[in-house]
């Protein structure tokens, strides 16, 4: 009885630690995504210099996003997802992308998954856009206390294949396995991470830091005993 209640009370702890890691680092793998999404939005205008439709589309992106700067965040959303459904084009997919960031900054973690799962299912998006809402889906699941199965699913090839949003996937599965207390999983994710070239620095250092939050939640382990009655 003692031990069963030890384990549950060690689970906890190493629970807590990682959710203060996310809490710590997760706003700046959001941050990261939406940086990704302003770079998407760069590379659309870009591409609108040579195509009057796509400039027709980029001045009516704009004008919606002077329009709703100041708006409460479900206008804002509404606003987006109707520019979204209306426009057949890069600019109405990268509104949908800003519509499902909104609603999870605001904790509408269902239809921001919604949101994501819609957007990565879209074949007619290129495929790097389609893997970023798939890691946007993993990290609502994560924020919302989803099941590892779910978020596998999402961000499983990411953490597998090499690609541009490998390192962010790796460090969302680790969080999440350690949030499932699978301490071992996460360990070696980390491990990866801090020896993959690849990686810039300070995806490196954060790695470094939740690696001990791991480790400190495998060296709390209670140990296991040996049968008393065994010779």
């Amino acid at each position: 009885m003692e031990d069963n209640i030890f384990n549950e009370i060690t689970a906890d702890l190493r629970r807590d630690r990682m959710a203060n890691a996310w809490s710590k680092y997760g706003r700046y793998i959001i941050g990261l995504a939406v940086v990704i999404v302003l770079l998407v939005a760069s590379v659309i205008g870009y591409d609108a210099l040579r195509t009057g439709q796509r400039e027709a589309a980029s001045a009516r992106y704009d004008a919606l996003l002077s329009e709703i700067a100041e708006a409460e965040a479900d206008e804002k959303i509404t606003r987006l997802l109707a520019f979204g459904a209306a426009e057949n084009n890069g600019y109405g997919a990268l509104a949908q992308f800003s519509a499902a960031l909104t609603q999870a900054e605001e904790g509408q973690f269902d239809n921001a998954l919604d949101g994501f799962d819609a957007l990565a299912a879209r074949r007619a998006l290129p495929d790097s856009l389609r893997d970023f809402a798939s890691l946007q889906a993993a990290i609502i699941l994560l924020d919302s206390g989803g099941s590892l199965s779910e978020i596998e699913a999402r961000i499983g090839d990411l953490v597998e294949d090499e690609n541009g949003l490998q390192p962010m996937a790796r460090e969302v599965m680790a969080l999440a396995y350690s949030a499932h207390d699978k301490p071992l999983e996460a360990r070696d994710l980390l491990m990866q991470q801090m020896t993959d070239n690849s990686v810039n620095s300070l995806a490196r250092d954060r790695a470094q830091i939740m690696l001990q939050n791991v480790k400190g939640g495998l060296l709390a382990l209670p140990e296991v005993k040996e049968d008393e009655g065994a010779e």
